[in-house]
């Protein structure tokens, strides 16, 4: 044998020998007829038979396989390993002090410190092979979500400290109460002095110093506090994820550590076909009413999606961002090292500002409605921002412009850009679009929109709001000319002085309604909309409905979110398909609109609460 073959032959071996080897991932079973970490093992997907130990057979409850380990000197270690499986089937699972063996077997279930009682943190997986905590149906539709339910003033349902490289899919993460943690009004607030606390529990997920995290089709709602609190993450992506009706705000990237970037995330964050919705208002049990919304000025929050100082790199495609008692998307506090992009998503009856957005970034095919004043007269929610822009009230709060965008600040703000571009815009805010910060080679570019002013409804004396505004306040250079352009915008109904060059602001855009509280834009047959779009300044393949750019029966690329289809596009429903999504008994029509892949609302918009 060749022998600088064999030498090689011989290192090769002795790599391979001395290489760690790789841990076989286990999948375990849950199921409500399963039986307990001593009964079972856990590994086969069977009811336990009723006598025996070490059974093969499933566990009873998600604490058999990360229990609750919190403040427990030693702390009851995992008994599944990074990279491994849990199937968790259909059924009904309190996560707190009340789980089956909760109080006998983890010390830290102890009704003095009842908060402790959730499961341990996930442990992390490698990224070709993620720990995985899966409903039964998370890869044939996901029908039927398990629901695992928050009980007993537990601080979470799920736990990701540390934990990445990890797969959540297919569950439904809620508590059974209707009270909100910490309200003024002691009809609302949660029981926090004495046991038994009740049904509910304080956050859907906590987060921190996690990576490599995806969480796809999960129904996080109802819970006392926050639906996800987070921080210090990098590469999350969501997929079909409703995050609604939770008590003070639904994704909430501030962990309260009180320095400068101490939460701040990184890398590539995705969030695809996801609703944010009714955050700063809570839900009945079992009815899901919403009830007892609140905000700033009840001192409450409501923020439907908000970020303490962050960076990385933000996709929003198709989402929805609805009815939170503060802002909708709120990434104001981005710090300019990285970039927004938002996509055929839409955001309307917030509160405060529909989207707020600092940095590099991009806004297209998206529909805003800016009918802050939705709350106006329900339950907590009080006061406008007619004495200021900060928080003298919580309708139309920081005065309701609809978008808002930041150019940064020093040392980040130099060469940003904002280009908003193949929008629908509406709103009774102050103005449309505002831009804050940045520096003289910052930019905002607008672009191909649809602009549809209302009556400023603070003044209420039929004022219009303005198409766009520069705060010069926070101008850097105030000298300096606005390094904002426009190209072929249509705008309706805005203040007279504002319609900027090569825009039409004098004609009515004819969409199928232009009201505020049932905007839907799109454009009737004869809608001088239609082919009227610059293409030079760039085009997009498709439009809000996810439909083709330009569409069979135009020869153009047409002005704002949405493109005219042709025929179907000419029926009309009884309700706003946009507002709330699906269709309704009755509303049916003998010819279905053209439609594309919105995502689904997880709870349709009612009148007021």
């Amino acid at each position: 044998m060749n022998r600088r073959f064999l030498t090689r032959l011989l290192v090769a071996l002795a790599a391979v020998l001395t290489a760690p080897l790789a841990t076989a991932a286990t999948t375990y079973y849950i199921r409500t007829d399963g039986g307990s970490f001593s009964q079972c093992n856990g590994k086969v997907d069977a009811k336990y038979p009723g006598s025996g130990s070490n059974q093969a057979c499933a566990w009873r409850h998600p604490f058999d396989a990360l229990p609750p380990n919190t403040d427990i000197s030693p702390p009851t270690p995992a008994r599944i390993a990074g990279g491994d499986t849990v199937i968790i089937e259909p059924g009904s699972y309190e996560m707190g002090l009340n789980a089956p063996g909760a109080r006998t077997n983890y010390p830290g279930c102890n009704p003095a410190f009842s908060y402790d009682c959730h499961m341990q943190s996930i442990p992390s997986g490698t990224a070709a092979q993620p720990t995985r905590i899966l409903g039964q149906g998370w890869n044939t539709g996901c029908t039927v979500k398990p629901e695992l339910w928050g009980s007993e003033h537990s601080s979470e349902v799920f736990l990701l400290q540390g934990s990445s490289n990890v797969q959540i899919s297919c569950l439904e993460v809620t508590d059974h109460s209707a009270c909100i943690e910490s309200h003024f009004n002691p009809n609302v607030a949660c029981n926090r002095s004495t046991p038994p606390y009740g049904n509910w529990a304080s956050h859907g997920m906590y987060a921190s110093n996690s990576s490599n995290v995806t969480l796809t089709d999960l129904d996080i709602h109802g819970m006392a506090n926050r639906g996800i609190l987070n921080g210090k993450l990098s590469n999350w992506s969501l997929t079909r994820v409703h995050i609604v009706a939770n008590g003070w705000a639904g994704w909430d990237g501030d962990l309260g550590c009180g320095t400068s970037g101490c939460s701040s995330d990184s890398g590539t964050m995705t969030f695809q076909s996801v609703e944010i919705a009714w955050n700063g208002c809570t839900e009945q049990y079992p009815t899901h009413n919403i009830y007892a919304c609140w905000a700033q000025s009840n001192q409450g929050y409501g923020d439907g999606f908000g970020t303490a100082q962050t960076g990385g790199n933000w996709t929003f495609t198709d989402s929805y961002f609805h009815h939170n008692t503060s802002d909708g998307l709120d990434l104001l506090y981005a710090d300019g090292t990285g970039s927004v992009t938002v996509e055929r998503s839409r955001s309307e009856g917030n509160a405060g500002n529909q989207m707020k957005i600092t940095g590099n970034s991009l806004i297209e095919n998206s529909v805003i409605v800016g009918n802050c004043s939705y709350f106006q007269g329900v339950d907590y929610i009080v006061g406008n921002n007619s004495n200021s822009g900060n928080t003298s009230g919580d309708n139309c709060r920081a005065y309701g412009n609809a978008l808002v965008v930041s150019l940064g600040s020093a040392p980040h703000n130099n060469g940003l850009k904002s280009v908003i571009r193949y929008n629908s815009i509406t709103s009774e805010g102050n103005c449309l679009i505002l831009a804050i910060n940045g520096a003289t080679s910052s930019s905002v570019q607008i672009q191909n929109n649809l602009l549809v002013g209302a009556p400023f409804w603070i003044t209420n004396d039929g004022t219009p709001s303005c198409l766009f505004y520069w705060d010069t306040s926070s101008w850097s250079n105030p000298n300096a000319s606005w390094p904002v352009t426009y190209t072929k915008n249509w705008a309706w109904k805005v203040k007279s002085t504002t319609c900027p060059a090569g825009s039409n602001c004098t004609i009515d855009p004819q969409v199928a309604d232009s009201s505020l509280n049932d905007f839907d834009p799109v454009p009737l047959a004869s809608s001088p909309l239609l082919s009227a779009a610059n293409t030079t300044v760039g085009t997009v393949p498709t439009d809000f409905r996810n439909l083709p750019r330009p569409g069979a029966a135009s020869l153009g690329y047409d002005i704002g979110a949405v493109q005219y289809q042709g025929a179907c596009d000419e029926v009309t429903l009884g309700d706003n398909i946009f507002n709330g999504g699906g269709f309704e008994v009755g509303d049916l029509p003998t010819v279905l609109p053209c439609v594309g892949t919105l995502v689904t609302p997880d709870v349709v918009v009612p009148p007021h609460p």
